[in-house]
């Protein structure tokens, strides 16, 4: 009976407390039918973002690799960047894309730490919850997956990082089809991709500019 609880808990969510369905590198999520079929009659139009993506992506990636950011999310339609920090990691932060890349933006409102001592208090964090008092209320099975994760769990590469940024201007420039939003986790390794069709597709962080060069032309 554990194991087949430990079976539906892992394959049922399409991303559940465990990250990604075993065996697979992506997953991806059918939107409003509406906004799909409608996507011809949209045509792209210029957001604040566009303007300066480049400079805003690149201060994305060094907020992930040089600060406590542990996540981020960009909104490219709505020019929000909203992040999220070791430093406080129960809240999320709001920033507006032109107002982040401005002189001394990043310095007042972010901390620089190393990345690896970031990573390493990640898995502290998580340990310490998992194994600390509220490990009483976990069901068996639940303690097993949760064992097993940490045991396998590993730090997400430094360097992906820039190469998501990359990959992120690619899908940007996808005539008709483009990217909407994003969004990138370091404790997940995920990253997150959605598209003007209102579809999304949830990627493994080190497959993510292969699965970029797949789908572009």
């Amino acid at each position: 009976m554990s194991e087949e609880k430990n079976l539906c808990v892992v394959h049922e969510a399409i991303i559940g407390a465990f990250g990604l369905p075993p065996g697979k590198l992506y997953v991806s999520i059918k939107g409003d039918p509406s906004l799909r079929e409608t996507v011809p009659l949209r045509p792209r139009q210029e957001s604040r973002i566009d303007r300066s993506a480049d400079q805003v992506l690149e201060t994305c990636g060094w907020l992930l690799r040089k600060t406590g950011c542990y996540g981020i999310y960009i909104g490219f339609n709505s020019s929000e960047v909203r992040t999220e920090s070791v430093f406080n990691p129960f809240n999320y932060e709001i920033h507006d894309a032109e107002t982040l890349i401005q002189d001394g933006y990043k310095e007042r409102h972010f901390v620089k730490v190393p990345y690896q001592k970031k990573m390493k208090i990640i898995r502290k964090v998580r340990d310490s919850v998992q194994t600390g008092p509220l490990r009483a209320y976990l069901p068996p099975h639940w303690q097993i997956l949760m064992d097993r994760q940490r045991k396998e769990w590993q730090p997400m590469d430094k360097k992906d990082i820039e190469r998501i940024m990359q990959s992120f201007n690619k899908l940007r420039e996808i005539e008709g089809f483009y990217l909407r939003n994003a969004a990138v986790s370091l404790a997940q390794g995920l990253v997150r991709a959605t598209f003007n069709c209102d579809g999304t597709y949830i990627v493994a962080a080190e497959f993510f500019p292969q699965f970029v060069r797949d789908i572009t032309p």
